[in-house]
């Protein structure tokens, strides 16, 4: 095969699929455990930095800009999952 193609032996394209399998299943844990804020975030965040790697070294700035949006999403998620945590324990004595 000539020019290119989906190849799992470049270390980018490995890095690529598995930040997008890993919002893929995040998504997934939201649609079925929505309680499971924290899980999600944290592996969603992974993802998005995965992802923006790939993008940093390919130097696709859509794809940057769309991955710092991501990691600045989920990085709120999980402030605001910690401190809803810490003031619902606070409620429940």
């Amino acid at each position: 095969m000539t020019g290119g193609g989906w190849r799992l032996d470049n270390p980018v394209q490995v890095l690529s699929l598995l930040g997008s399998l890993m919002i893929l299943i995040a998504y997934a844990i939201t649609v079925h455990l929505p309680a499971r804020r924290r899980l999600y975030c944290s592996i969603s965040l992974a993802g998005g930095i995965l992802l923006l790697i790939v993008a940093l070294i390919y130097h696709n700035l859509g794809l940057t800009m769309l991955e710092v949006a991501w990691i600045a999403i989920n990085l709120w998620g999980l402030w605001h999952a910690r401190t809803a945590g810490a003031s619902g324990a606070a409620d429940v004595r």
